[in-house]
């Protein structure tokens, strides 16, 4: 994957034990050590395995740019993909796994004295991250995390011809983003045409339903896809990956601004 993230002096692991240390003590406010999650599962007949996790590896370390305070750590790439596993290449936590790991983790950099922040880029992660954050919480350690996605709302709808019913999985916002981030991995002979059957709950992104349901995605659609992916372009790629970076960033310093106390009020 050379060339989608360059290892360097933003990377958490590019530090030594000793530098960790004198990082974490040097600030009134803890450093953040910004922790991607995403999956490797299907992505449609265009798309490949790893794109959720490749997608917030890369917002992240463009977002830890010019950051004295933020580290990135290394990506943790399975996530909570069980709804995928009918096809082929998806590897899956069990969600009990996936917040496990995240809560000893995020743990282990609250002890050194950094202020754990997840930056995510799978949807089927979304409520098992929520679950891990509140478990830090009753154990006194303070954490925060959000998805990259979750912040491009308005600017979908301003790139997209249907933001409502062209986004939510292998979709026109992931494979804009991936003609911008690795165009090379995108299959464009094999975009499949046509979107999402009709279905209830309405699956798709930025839906927002009251209700929640768990779907196997072929359940959906036999190809794994949800919504128009046959509308995404690299124009659109390049405005919704610099949005999700300068909005993932401030919204990371805003996390620091207001819980990077050293210790709890």
């Amino acid at each position: 994957m050379s060339g989608l993230w360059e290892r360097g002096p933003d990377a958490f692991a590019f530090m030594t034990s000793r530098e960790a240390a004198a990082m974490a003590g040097q600030a009134a406010l803890r450093p953040v050590a910004l922790l991607p999650t995403g999956a490797v599962e299907q992505h449609g007949p265009h798309l490949p395995l790893g794109l959720d996790i490749w997608l917030a590896t890369a917002v992240a370390f463009a977002a830890a740019e010019t950051q004295p305070g933020i580290r990135v750590c290394e990506p943790l790439p399975y996530g909570s993909s069980q709804h995928h596993r009918a096809f082929a290449g998806t590897m899956s936590l069990k969600p009990q796994t996936f917040i496990a790991v995240l809560v000893d983790l995020c743990a282990c950099l609250w002890e050194d004295g950094f202020l754990p922040v997840i930056l995510n880029g799978h949807g089927g992660n979304r409520a098992a991250i929520q679950v891990a954050i509140t478990t830090l919480g009753g154990q006194g350690i303070v954490s925060a995390g959000f998805s990259y996605f979750d912040l491009l709302a308005d600017v979908a709808a301003e790139v997209l011809p249907d933001a409502a019913g062209g986004t939510g999985h292998a979709c026109a916002l992931e494979t804009s983003l991936m003609m911008r981030v690795l165009a090379q991995s995108v299959r464009t002979d094999l975009i499949p045409q046509g979107t999402t059957p009709p279905c209830w709950p309405d699956p798709h992104l930025y839906a927002g339903p009251a209700v929640s349901v768990w779907r196997p995605f072929e359940a959906i659609r036999d190809n794994g896809v949800i919504g128009t992916p046959s509308q995404a372009t690299p124009q659109a790629g390049a405005r919704l990956f610099a949005e999700a970076v300068t909005r993932s960033r401030q919204t990371i310093l805003k996390i620091q601004s207001e819980f990077g106390q050293r210790s709890i009020p």
